[in-house]
């Protein structure tokens, strides 16, 4: 356990903070530096990212955050602090920068600001920053490298932690803090031969390999630099279907389900439906893969899918009829053709009411799916809207009040109810 105060404790928490290690992980070494760093098994630490992906989303974004603010062996600093021009780091500019704008897009479709997942986010984010507090308080002292870490960081600068993690890493033979003798004693005078060359003296030392001019004979009793240590060669990676396997098994999947659906005509197994079984196969394919360590290529289908899901949860079942597809307008001419309802599905729809001479109190709702539902009325009508739409913008003349026009709210009233799901609604005068 650690001592001091918690500020202290946060501090020593963030001085020595993992390294991410990508040769030891499948995509950046994030779980890998987080289970050297803390002494756990790497595929623990991937399953509680995958799972709290799932249950949440807030995996994905710690891991996002955990790129960006981990370097790796080698690196001055992590690719976040880097792109500020606090030092070097290995990771191009324009890659940090991708990962900014995706942590910044995983961050907004989570909590009040997106779609909205409920609390599970933030359980997710509890028990991911309490575990990792856990672990800290667990093993508070990090644990050198392995051995085929520091090997790969010979001739780059590091930081004074990682130098003090990498432990069996050899320092170099000479540098600019290597202490020299306290005096030396000057190479006697050269004796000259009969052709009044210079002839060494019997016994001169050699000059070592590394001073061949031999200007510096008072480090000559120094040893020789050791030479870097070979790098190892990594065997070729044995490629594996697992990623394929579980793709194909998620296709079948949902196409049994589609099948289903149309055989039985069930409105039940929605296209949301349908795409939620598929992602819950490729959700099993994940934690499977994290402990055989392969899959990791899911991720790619994964997030496209996961908001393909929550898109089709909000619009619901869609009737593709060509009358509800496309550009319609529908131009009632007098209050009897006026229809008490009007339904799209996708496309831009307008209710043209200039011709109606309003008579008497109507209503009439339009229902809309995706697109720009538009209502247009007389300049003297009296107006009163309810205007929604789930994703989208709405302007709307007499939201929540009666608009009368230029000539006063007296008189019968019309009252329009507009419901969109992803799109614009208006209500206007024409």
């Amino acid at each position: 356990m650690t001592t001091g105060s918690f500020s202290d404790q946060l501090h020593d928490l963030w001085r020595t903070r993992p390294l991410r290690l990508p040769k030891q992980g499948h995509v950046a070494g994030v779980a890998a530096g987080i289970g050297h760093r803390y002494g756990v098994d790497p595929i623990l630490v991937r399953v509680a990212f995958v799972v709290s992906t799932l249950f949440g989303g807030a995996g994905i974004i710690l891991y996002l955050a955990g790129w960006l603010l981990l370097s790796k062996p080698g690196d001055q600093v992590s690719p976040a602090e880097s792109l500020l021009g606090r030092g070097r780091s290995s990771q191009s500019g324009t890659k940090t920068v991708v990962l900014v704008v995706a942590l910044a897009i995983a961050l907004s479709t989570i909590g009040p600001i997106g779609f909205g997942m409920g609390g599970s986010v933030f359980i997710s984010f509890a028990l991911m920053l309490g575990g990792l507090w856990l672990l800290y308080q667990r093993q508070p002292v990090p644990p050198a490298l392995p051995a085929s870490v520091t090997q790969t960081m010979a001739g780059y600068p590091v930081t004074p932690f990682q130098t003090a993690q990498a432990g069996a890493y050899p320092p170099p033979a000479y540098s600019p803090y290597t202490r020299l003798p306290d005096h030396y004693e000057p190479t006697p005078p050269r004796q000259q031969d009969a052709t009044g060359d210079d002839r060494p003296e019997t016994g001169d030392p050699t000059p070592p390999a590394w001073d061949p001019l031999g200007v510096a004979p008072f480090a000559w009793d120094l040893p020789e630099p050791a030479s870097p240590p070979a790098l190892p060669v990594e065997p070729p990676r044995k490629r594996s279907r697992f990623t394929s396997v579980v793709l194909g098994l998620a296709i079948l999947a949902a196409a049994a389900a589609a099948a289903v659906s149309a055989a039985v005509g069930s409105e039940w197994l929605s296209p949301g439906r349908i795409g939620a079984i598929s992602l819950a196969v490729i959700g099993v394919g994940l934690l499977l893969g994290a402990f055989l360590r392969r899959g990791y290529g899911l991720l790619v289908v994964t997030f496209p899918l996961l908001g393909f899901v929550i898109l089709a949860s909000i619009v619901g079942p869609m009737n593709w009829d060509e009358t509800k597809v496309g550009h319609q307008v529908w131009t009632p001419n007098t209050l009897a053709e006026l229809a008490p309802v009007y339904t799209g599905t996708a496309g831009d729809f307008t209710l043209d009411l200039t011709h109606v001479d309003l008579t008497t109190d109507r209503e009439v709702r339009v229902e809309g799916k995706l697109g720009n539902y538009t209502v247009i009325v007389p300049q003297n009508m009296n107006v009163r809207s309810d205007c929604s739409v789930t994703v989208g913008d709405k302007i709307c003349i007499g939201d929540g009040y009666v608009d009368g026009g230029a000539d006063g709210t007296a008189g019968p009233v019309l009252t329009v109810k507009i419901d969109n799901k992803v799109g614009e609604v208006r209500v206007e005068r024409g």
